[in-house]
């Protein structure tokens, strides 16, 4: 059986890097839709039998009649793929939800309620299938929506058993507020593989005692909580294997790039080095200067962001280097920069936290030279 997974699509949803710049936000939620046409055209690709979404492929409330007929759309484009939708905390089943609201085409099944087996065969490779899924119902979920009334579904090994379902792989009686999967349980029912959603990030294919399952992690990435590339799982799952590749969709990366700003003696070698550390303009970068900074060298965060903004789609730059002091040279200077240094040296000796007065330390310093830029992180 040839199937695809996209999860955590999030259509619609808020980009934080462009909350002040509608332009930008508008060009990333149609990025998105671009990175959703991905999974479609690879469900054509390989003539996929089932595309299952498990859960948050919009976000409820901000949803726009656009994108809902986008995916009409979309799911008509692949009228011999059957797609499966278990919604997810952001897109629930309520009572004003899109998902019964909408005529979905006939190719479209969504899990709207607790736990349920739909029933597929294919004549092409004689397969017979059960896709168990559940939908939530609100925003969270405390209680697990595999375990109906305590108990678990049997499974028939006549079946290839597969399972849909948005929520937390926990430890054994861990509380969550996002349906609670226990490894336990998805081991009890023998499932041949578990299509998961909720959790932003790739986890590969993994494999439990009697069972195998996988977070796609979301076609797109929208914050530096969701870097590198994202995108979906592709292949075959048959009784006796999973043969599923991970399949880039997106189409920007959100890149978080530390720089060592060590030996550099200038603005304009710093702002150098981050653009040699930052080769592709089109992506997003959250740029952290790290190593240590000689002393009197200013090199205002704020100001690198903004001279960085014309070369790259996106860059923000945050100061976590620490600034270099010769501090056995200074404290022996005669002059009041000595005093000063030899008086510091003393309380970072007997202080609690010796690096925040070594951070006065440095800032004092630098008003001996004149005026001071103090670290301007956002």
């Amino acid at each position: 059986m040839k199937l695809v997974v996209c999860a955590d699509a999030h259509l619609d949803s808020v980009f934080p890097a462009f909350k002040n710049n509608p332009g930008k936000m508008k060009l990333r939620q149609e990025e998105q839709r671009m990175a959703f046409s991905k999974a479609i055209n690879e469900a054509k690709k390989i003539d996929a039998h089932i595309l299952m979404l498990p859960g948050d492929l919009f976000n409820e409330g901000s949803v726009t009649k656009e994108t809902i007929d986008f995916l009409i759309e979309s799911f008509n484009s692949i009228p011999d793929t059957f797609v499966i939708i278990a919604p997810g905390n952001n897109d629930p089943v309520s009572c004003n939800s899109l998902y019964l609201s909408t005529e979905w085409p006939e190719n479209v099944y969504v899990f709207k309620r607790n736990l349920e087996a739909l029933e597929l065969a294919y004549e092409d490779s004689g397969e017979k299938i059960r896709v168990y899924g559940a939908g939530f119902q609100g925003h969270s979920c405390k209680n697990s929506l595999l375990r109906q009334n305590n108990t678990l579904p049997i499974l028939d090994d006549n079946f290839i058993n597969l399972l849909i379902m948005h929520g937390t792989i926990a430890a054994e009686d861990e509380k969550c507020n996002c349906n609670p999967i226990y490894v336990r349980d998805l081991d009890t029912c023998g499932f041949d593989f578990c299509a998961l959603g909720h959790v932003h990030k790739y986890s590969d294919i993994i494999s439990t005692n009697r069972t195998v399952y996988a977070y796609t992690g979301p076609c797109e990435g929208r914050s530096f909580s969701e870097t590198g590339p994202c995108g979906i799982l592709s292949g075959t799952v048959t009784k006796n294997a999973v043969d599923m590749n991970f399949v880039k969709t997106s189409v920007r990366e959100n890149c978080i790039v530390k720089v060592d700003i060590t030996g550099l003696d200038s603005y304009d070698a710093v702002l150098e080095r981050i653009k040699i550390n930052c080769s592709n303009s089109e992506f997003l970068y959250k740029i952290i200067l790290t190593g240590s900074k000689k002393w009197d060298l200013d090199i205002p965060v704020a100001k690198l962001t903004a001279d960085l903004s014309s070369n790259y789609f996106y860059a923000k730059v945050f100061a976590e280097y620490k600034d270099e002091v010769d501090v056995d040279t200074l404290k022996n200077e005669n002059s009041l920069r000595g005093c000063f240094v030899r008086c510091m040296a003393e309380k970072m000796e007997k202080a609690e936290n010796p690096e925040l007065v070594y951070e006065a330390m440095v800032y004092g310093l630098k008003s001996f030279e004149g005026e001071v830029f103090f670290n301007d992180n956002p």
